[in-house]
C-alpha cells in the first residue's frame, strides 16, 4: 500500500532565520556552520564524510585501467563496516520499499537489534523528506553506511539550492521542519542531522542523519558514554 506524503507548513519569512543553505563551496574546513549543517567542502581531501555517500564516484580515477578488472570482495558481511545505495522515484510507496530494503541489509550484515529499529525509522524518515523535494518522475537516492561505529542514513534529492536570499530562507526553513523527526531520533541516539548543498558533480541537496556514535552496551538513546556530546 502506497503512503501519502505529509505536507510541511511554512513559517511567515518574519520569523525565518537568516542562515539560509549554502549553495557556494565554503572555505577548506570541516567547521560547522552557525545553523548546525556543514559547508561544502573545497576538495576532495576535505570532503565530509556524508558526501562519499554521493549517488556519483567522487574517487580519482586511474590513468590505469586493470584487465580483467579485480575481484569483487567476497569477505564475510560485517556489521561495522559497510555501504549501500538505492535509487528509487518520488513516489508515495518509495518510504516503505526503502525501509523494507535496508531490513534486509541490516539483517545480512547482523547489526545490533537495538539500533535497527532507530535506523529504519531514520531511512523511513529520510526518504519521505527526499521525496517532499523531488518532483514526480525524477529519483532520489538513499545511502546506508556503517563506519567507525556509526551508522549513516544519506538522502540526496533535486532540488537546486535557490540563489534568491528570500527564497534560500524559506526553503532552509521547510527543510529543518521536514527533518524535525529525523533530527530529534539521530540526536537521541548520539548523532547528528543536516544538510548541505550537494557535492559536484551531483545536484540538488544532500542530507544525512547517523545514529551509534558513542554507544556502549546501552540498548536506548540514554546510552551514549559519559561526556559524548
Amino acid at each position: 500500500m502506497s503512503e501519502s506524503l505529509p505536507t510541511v507548513p511554512v513559517k511567515s519569512s518574519a520569523a525565518l532565520p537568516v542562515d539560509p543553505l549554502p549553495v557556494r563551496p565554503a572555505p577548506p574546513t570541516v567547521a560547522c556552520l552557525p545553523n548546525g549543517e556543514l559547508p561544502l567542502a573545497a576538495g576532495r581531501s576535505t570532503l565530509p564524510a556524508y558526501a562519499f555517500g554521493s549517488p556519483y564516484a567522487l574517487q580519482v580515477a586511474s590513468r590505469i585501467t586493470q584487465c580483467p578488472p579485480p575481484p569483487p570482495d567476497l569477505r564475510e558481511p560485517s556489521p561495522s563496516h559497510f555501504v549501500y545505495g538505492l535509487t528509487l522515484p518520488s513516489a508515495g510507496a518509495t518510504p516503505l520499499i526503502a525501509s523494507e530494503t535496508a531490513d534486509a541489509v541490516l539483517d545480512v550484515h547482523g547489526v545490533e537489534d537495538e539500533l535497527v529499529g532507530p535506523a529504519l525509522e531514520l531511512v523511513h524518515e529520510l526518504a519521505i523528506h527526499a521525496c517532499r523535494f523531488t518532483g514526480a518522475g525524477e529519483m532520489i537516492h538513499l545511502v546506508l553506511r556503517r563506519f567507525d561505529g556509526v551508522l549513516q542514513v544519506v538522502a540526496h534529492d533535486t532540488h537546486t539550492p535557490h540563489l534568491n536570499s528570500r527564497l534560500a530562507r524559506q526553503c532552509a526553513e521547510r527543510r529543518r521542519v521536514s527533518l524535525t523527526g529525523a533530527r530529534e531520533l539521530a540526536e537521541g541516539w548520539g548523532g547528528e542531522c543536516g544538510f548541505a548543498a550537494a557535492h559536484p558533480p551531483a545536484t540538488g541537496v544532500c542530507t544525512w542523519a547517523s545514529i551509534g556514535a558513542g554507544l556502549t552496551d546501552a540498548s536506548g538513546p540514554g546510552g551514549v558514554q559519559e561526556g559524548a556530546a
